[in-house]
């Protein structure tokens, strides 16, 4: 599974020494394409006009200049974006296409899109319906799942898969827990 990063406002992207390029701090995405501009660190005073380029090409720029995320940077995600991998974690698990999620949403697949791009403030809005389709609390776009330690005795069998569980990626760990979940219900 490849990963995707979430470009958004106030990210300054540090290009690997010797790469000859300033850093570049995104100041806006409008529409599929990225406003930037260069920046001196560690005053990040800004080192030029503002540019206006696709998103693509600033991601071809960081794979080309191999640039990282500034340590300000880094750290807890903004909200929106976390809002925003939360629900293309639940669509992809679920096997859902964004022009699906739109019907049963009632939106655009551009609105979708911005959606799990983290580019509108609007999200919030669809909670109780995303909740719904993905047959989850709303609590989990807000808090995410919540882990607790419970102990419990396991047999050898129910201890490999715990094992095999805990090496998934949270989209894989969706998924098993709605087959499981499925796979209950049918037998209740």
């Amino acid at each position: 599974m490849t990963s995707h990063i979430i470009l958004q406002s106030g990210q300054i992207w540090m290009p690997h020494e010797g790469a000859g390029q300033l850093p570049r701090r995104i100041v806006d995405l409008p529409e599929g394409m990225l406003a930037y501009q260069t920046v001196s660190i560690p005053s990040q005073t800004v080192r030029g006009k503002g540019y206006l380029v696709s998103q693509s090409t600033f991601r071809r720029w960081m794979r080309l200049h191999n640039a990282a995320l500034h340590a300000e940077g880094e750290g807890r995600a903004a909200p929106a974006a976390e809002l925003a991998q939360k629900i293309v974690t639940l669509r992809r698990s679920a096997g859902v296409t964004q022009e699906e999620m739109a019907r049963a949403l009632g939106i655009s697949r551009s609105a979708v899109a911005a959606m799990e791009t983290g580019r509108t403030s609007r999200a919030h809005l669809h909670l109780p319906r995303l909740a719904a389709l993905f047959q989850v609390p709303v609590d989990f776009f807000l808090t995410g799942m919540v882990e607790e330690n419970v102990t419990m005795t396991l047999g050898a069998d129910e201890a490999d898969l715990v094992d095999l569980y805990r090496r998934l990626s949270p989209e894989l760990k969706i998924t098993v827990q709605k087959y499981v979940e499925r796979q209950t219900r049918k037998i209740s």
